[in-house]
């Protein structure tokens, strides 16, 4: 049996908050070793990383999900008790109230009420000297989700819910002022979503059968119970709340297009491979989920390496995306990685391992890679904009991160 390197507690801890997404990619190289432990305040942790690492960090015979989502991440990012939270027959019987949603036609409806917001808004935007695409973007999304999921929402509150969202979102590895608007954010959005889940169940708001609103609304658990209140709003807001941070990668698309410009005319040339090609790798390349945690089912082996049953273990979801042994110059931007190459269930991690429909990676990828396409074809092909002088950098301690700038366009006008 192997001993697993350590860290001490100091250079655990003040690394993690130094440095933020790569800071177990680093220890990975510190040590030469795809795994190694610490200690931080409250935790003892095995971090690990690469593709037989996801393979083995997603496989339910080996770990669990319940007690890994730290409270402070319940209260603001995912909600307290969600789907999260859940292993093996109850995981899988609330995921497939979320797969049911997620059919191609309610993808493409969905995209057409995306490009319907946008739209709308470059008449407004043409008008005024400048935008920030970060925000713009927020809120279209969150306009469209509402409309989707069968929320019913005033232009006014889309925007409320969007930036409320985003609080949510950001508040994610954070303490002080972020972590608590993040928790004022979620308590609000429960709130105001539990009030239309009631309105539903009670008749009083009469919408589609087939809306998430009203499917979350309706959703028995195994016991066959219909959830509590504030758990539907919780799950209902495990789909609008991750629509709307889509923001993130969006704003990194733009960034890539302007850092990267031999790209934008093959994608103006309605080349379609090309631009699924591009969206790939802004969502390897860009910081965007650092690391995901689980717990130790029953003690088991890896490479001679011993995990203990109840340990916490974090997979690190950026340095696999980063791994040379799985990409060619890792920390290049190259779309054309991705022509003709097969992506595995393992080694590309931008939103989880696996398989979606039965395991722990995101059921909403197909949405990111979709509307990821349709701000990019609108980018792209249907306006033309300027990009000021500004501070276009991020922060890789940051987590989440985002262009300082949020990215400032100028001058946006129909094509």
């Amino acid at each position: 049996m192997h001993q697993i390197p350590k860290e001490n507690i100091l250079a655990g801890g003040l690394g993690l908050i130094k440095e933020g997404f790569p800071f177990i990619m680093n220890r990975r190289n510190k040590f030469k070793s795809d795994i190694f432990k610490m200690s931080i305040p409250g935790f003892h942790v095995i971090c690990f990383g690469g593709e037989d690492a996801a393979r083995t960090f997603y496989d339910a015979e080996k770990f669990i999900r319940k007690g890994a989502v730290p409270p402070p991440i319940q209260k603001t990012l995912t909600g307290e008790q969600a789907i999260h939270t859940k292993d093996a027959q109850e995981h899988h019987h609330r995921k497939a109230m979320f797969m049911s949603l997620l059919t191609d036609s309610n993808i493409d409806k969905l995209q057409d009420l995306v490009r319907e917001e946008l739209e709308k808004a470059v008449l407004v935007w043409q008008s005024i000297p400048r935008i920030v695409l970060f925000r713009e973007s927020a809120e279209i999304l969150s306009k469209a989700i509402c409309r989707w999921a069968g929320v019913p929402a005033s232009d006014e509150q889309a925007v409320h819910a969007a930036r409320s969202f985003v609080s949510m979102v950001d508040a994610f590895g954070s303490l002080g002022s972020r972590n608590f608007r993040g928790r004022k954010a979620r308590k609000d959005m429960e709130q105001w979503i539990s009030r239309l889940i009631n309105d539903v169940r009670s008749g009083k708001l009469d919408g589609d059968r087939q809306s998430a609103l009203y499917v979350c609304a309706h959703y028995r658990d195994m016991k066959g119970n219909l959830l509590d209140l504030k758990m539907a709003a919780i799950e209902l807001l495990n789909i609008l709340r991750p629509t709307v941070a889509i923001a993130w990668y969006v704003t990194f698309a733009a960034l890539a297009l302007e850092h990267y410009p031999d790209c934008k005319p093959k994608m103006e040339q309605e080349d379609d491979q090309y631009i699924l090609q591009f969206i790939n790798e802004v969502r390897r390349f860009y910081p965007f989920a650092p690391f995901m945690g689980a717990i130790v089912k029953k003690d088991f082996q890896w490479h001679q390496y011993r995990f203990g049953k109840g340990s916490l273990v974090l997979l690190d979801m950026y340095g696999t995306n980063h791994d040379a042994r799985l990409w060619d110059h890792p920390f290049t931007f190259n779309p054309d990685r991705f022509n003709h190459r097969l992506i595995r269930p393992f080694d590309f991690l931008a939103q989880g391992g696996g398989d979606p429909r039965n395991g722990h990676r995101c059921p909403g990828e197909l949405i990111t890679v979709q509307t990821l396409r349709t701000f990019l074809v609108f980018l792209t092909r249907d306006v033309n904009y300027q990009v000021p002088q500004q501070d276009l950098s991020y922060s890789l301690a940051r987590m989440p991160t985002l262009p300082h700038s949020g990215f400032i366009m100028e001058n946006v006008l129909p094509k």
